[in-house]
């Protein structure tokens, strides 16, 4: 008997339990629900387009960075650890936003080479990618004055494009694969803590080996799909104008993961790809090696000379 009324009042127990916490929802945790509102009027007071977004973008970025910045000093990290752990916090989200958001395009079987302007996830994606790359660029050229033209230019053209699009209320739906192109610096603060190659272990040199090959795979099996679809995108524009803030940034950044890939190559496989650069080196180190003997041999000739006089 005595279990049987256990069993009886623990459907009531739980009952009480999902009243007494919808009640404390309504009375402070999402106080639109009081009033009778759903989801779409909580996406439309706090989303993309209401006037907190931006505000809580702004907490969200000085937030995070002021975290790293807190671990990076039990730590001991430098400034730059510090900026390259912030970015792969940011990176994580951005695309994790964006292969939801892909997903959610794919079920409903639309296009990511088409307009989502009622998506709220697109939106949210643009408008975030504006105040993170301003909050970027303010951190690496005003507080840490780093002077890095790579990423400046890789920072301009993304802003320069971004801001077209919100200028122009445009959303399209390859905003989601722009963030998926992200995942390049999911593991960035990680490489930024090895110590000089110079004084790599074992472990470190794989390490190191690991993320860079991680890297370059994103950078030539994926980026390139990915910035297909920003160029794809243009087919949607209603002007040349529009066109170009598609076409011209699917294509420099692509140049741009060109360069980079290159740079990578280097990096993993000195011996094959730094061959110019070690020929250069050997050749102007034998004509140092010669300059360094002729001006021996003459010193001695004037000293023989001086001796004889």
């Amino acid at each position: 008997m005595g279990r049987n009324k256990v069993e009886m009042e623990t459907p009531e127990a739980a009952g009480s339990l999902a009243e007494s916490l919808f009640s404390f929802m309504q009375r402070g945790i999402i106080p639109e629900f009081a009033n009778g509102k759903g989801l779409p009027e909580l996406i439309t007071n706090f989303g993309p387009s209401s006037q907190y977004f931006a505000p809580a973008c702004v907490i969200w970025l000085a937030s995070c960075y002021m975290f790293a910045r807190t671990v990076g000093k039990r730590f001991e990290w430098t400034s730059i650890q510090v900026l390259q752990v912030y970015r792969s916090m940011q990176c994580m989200l951005f695309a994790s936003m964006g292969v939801f958001s892909m997903g959610v395009i794919y079920g409903q079987g639309g296009s990511l080479s088409a307009q989502c302007n009622d998506d709220v996830f697109i939106a949210a994606i643009i408008n975030f990618f504006f105040w993170y790359f301003v909050a970027d660029l303010f951190i690496m050229v005003v507080l840490l004055q780093h002077w890095r033209m790579d990423l400046l230019f890789h920072h301009g053209v993304a802003l320069t494009g971004i801001s077209s699009l919100i200028l122009n209320n445009l959303y399209p739906c390859a905003s989601a694969p722009v963030a998926v192109t992200e995942l390049i610096s999911l593991f960035s603060g990680v490489e930024s803590m090895l110590p000089p190659p110079k004084v790599w272990t074992r472990g470190e040199s794989h390490v190191f080996y690991v993320i860079r090959s991680y890297r370059l795979a994103v950078l030539v099996l994926a980026r390139p799909f990915l910035w297909q679809h920003v160029r794809l995108s243009a087919s949607t524009a209603t002007s040349s104008l529009q066109a170009a803030t598609y076409m011209l940034p699917g294509t420099l950044l692509q140049v741009l993961d060109i360069m980079w890939s290159w740079k990578i190559l280097q990096s993993l496989f000195p011996g094959t790809f730094g061959k110019a650069k070690k020929v250069a080196t050997s050749e102007s180190s034998v004509n140092l090696a010669q300059a360094v003997k002729r001006s021996s041999t003459l010193e001695k000739q004037v000293s023989a000379n001086g001796k004889a006089h």
